[in-house]
């Protein structure tokens, strides 16, 4: 869990404002898309690494959606920013995947850095992609860390027909960023699943993989936490009056849901580290408790067998006079005596409920 906390690479030596990748290291080779609809028409062309993308003039009944899948080579990068005259530092934050999600202007223009998260299947945990979305004009760019990632749903139902209609940049900008917090809103749900799944076992199973299970968990939450607050924070910038301006007034009540989204997200994701926690805390107390049992039983063990041990110990002397010795029933009426001492002290713990 915590190799998704830190980065595999880390800048060092360099000048400021340069532009280099920042990330795990990918396989795959970056390619453009770039996109065009409205009034029910659709068409897109795939540039290939080493084709220079050719973006159309902007159109007010058509929108523009320059989609670059992949951000480890910087000269797609560099060829694109170019293109809408982005300075180089906000290059850099489309290149440095350990950038934390922010909201920025340079012109007319808005930028937003992002986190996209998805559960990873094979270790059952969620991981996270940095997405990076600028909008200039009627044109909406992306920049995305992976070959793959749920906006290719979206793209799948443009392909299909579906929202053509809506030719307007922001809402295309709004509707990506309603993925990425939906896709937030699916991974919280699959953790309060974990959570129920482990509150079962709270009072069961009391072994190291349980509690390892309760510590991943509120790991996760807590990295789920580090990305949705930020997110929030640019909901916000996006919402407030200076510049809400820039965002269409059929745009705005999307916005207004897509906030209300996120403060829900935000409040779930509290709550779920709240009950990580509370269940980590009375899975010690349970162990604790459990604890006291077990010293509670030999406790009452030892203090039976004291005075039993202590008349075994007398009787044991090898004194040449004990009037007891030679009783010829000394034997058995020993042993009833332990007996009884030792039925009358459980009978007494049993009555201060102390068993």
């Amino acid at each position: 869990m915590l190799r998704h906390m830190r980065p595999q690479h880390v800048k060092a030596n360099q000048e400021f404002g340069t532009v280099s990748y920042v990330g795990s290291a990918k396989t795959f080779v970056p390619y453009v898309n770039v996109i065009q609809y409205g009034d029910g028409s659709f068409t897109e062309t795939r540039y290939e690494h080493g084709e220079t993308p050719v973006i159309p003039p902007a159109s007010e009944d058509r929108v523009i959606w320059v989609r670059v899948v992949g951000v480890h080579d910087i000269s797609v990068i560099k060829s694109v920013g170019d293109a809408i005259e982005m300075p180089s530092m906000l290059m850099e934050d489309v290149a440095d995947t350990t950038q934390r999600p922010k909201y920025e202007e340079f012109g007319d223009s808005m930028f937003m850095v992002l986190k996209l998260i998805d559960m990873d299947r094979d270790q059952d945990s969620p991981t996270a992609e940095q997405v990076s979305i600028a909008m200039d004009g009627a044109a909406v760019f992306t920049f995305q860390e992976n070959a793959h990632n749920v906006w290719d749903n979206y793209l799948d139902r443009l392909r299909k027909g579906r929202h053509l209609g809506k030719s307007d940049p922001h809402y295309l900008m709004l509707a990506l960023l309603d993925v990425i917090v939906d896709r937030y809103m699916i991974t919280l749900g699959k953790l309060g699943d974990k959570a129920e799944t482990l509150e079962e076992l709270l009072f069961e199973a009391q072994t190291e993989e349980t509690l390892s299970n309760f510590y991943n968990l509120k790991r996760e939450t807590a990295y789920l936490r580090k990305y949705i607050w930020p997110l929030r924070e640019v909901l916000q910038a996006l919402s407030h009056k200076k510049h809400s301006k820039k965002v269409s007034d059929y745009a705005k009540s999307y916005l207004r849901e897509i906030v209300d989204h996120v403060k829900t997200v935000v409040e779930t994701v509290d709550t779920l580290n709240q009950i990580a926690t509370s269940m980590i805390d009375v899975y010690s107390s349970v162990a604790d408790m459990r604890m006291n049992m077990v010293m509670k039983v030999l406790t009452v063990v030892g203090t039976i067998f004291i005075p039993l041990t202590f008349i075994t110990s007398l009787y044991g002397m090898n004194f040449e006079y004990m009037p007891e010795l030679k009783w010829h029933y000394g034997y058995y009426i020993t042993l009833v005596l332990m007996l009884a001492l030792s039925l009358g002290m459980l009978a007494w713990f049993r009555k201060k409920k102390w068993l």
